[in-house]
């Protein structure tokens, strides 16, 4: 039983990257980074915006969580593996064709409009959260663009999260 949660969760997890990534960035109105060669070099934070941002981030993951929860449901209750699910998605974002039956494209596309749903049911408690903790969301999402980029600030959010348990 605990292998078949195992795997069930591997599955479900590039479902949730996917969706965490379309749910960010639609939800704060991020401002976008222009694409580059390198990493680019992070803006200088003070510690006292990484703790916002860390406090923001504890805060917005478990709602995140659960949203995640209701869409991987949302799929499930429109007939499809979230496998499925995910093959139809890659396939239409990458211009491929889409192996489906017209059974599993209409549930793709109702699943697709339940997800949307429970995005917007989301997006402003994530908001209100991220507001709560005194940073903006453009700051958060700011932050978490070059956190994704940016080995050294990974390394000192990653300090800091550690000083702010320790105490």
């Amino acid at each position: 039983m605990f292998i078949k949660n195992l795997n069930y969760l591997a599955k479900v997890f590039s479902l949730l990257m996917i969706m965490s990534a379309l749910f960010i960035s639609s939800s704060v109105n991020a401002q976008q980074l222009p694409p580059q060669q390198e990493a680019p070099q992070s803006p200088e934070y003070s510690d006292n915006e990484l703790i916002e941002f860390i406090n923001a981030a504890q805060a917005v993951t478990p709602l995140q969580q659960e949203s995640q929860m209701k869409m991987i449901q949302e799929v499930e209750d429109n007939d499809l593996t979230v496998e499925k699910f995910n093959t139809i998605l890659d396939a239409q974002s990458t211009g491929a064709e889409v192996e489906a039956t017209e059974e599993e494209l209409t549930a793709f596309a109702s699943a697709i409009e339940g997800i949307q749903e429970i995005q917007l049911e989301y997006e402003g408690v994530i908001t209100e959260a991220i507001t709560e903790e005194g940073i903006s969301p453009q700051k958060y999402q700011e932050i978490m663009n070059y956190y994704q980029q940016d080995p050294e600030l990974q390394m000192r959010i990653n300090v800091l999260m550690e000083e702010m348990q320790d105490e």
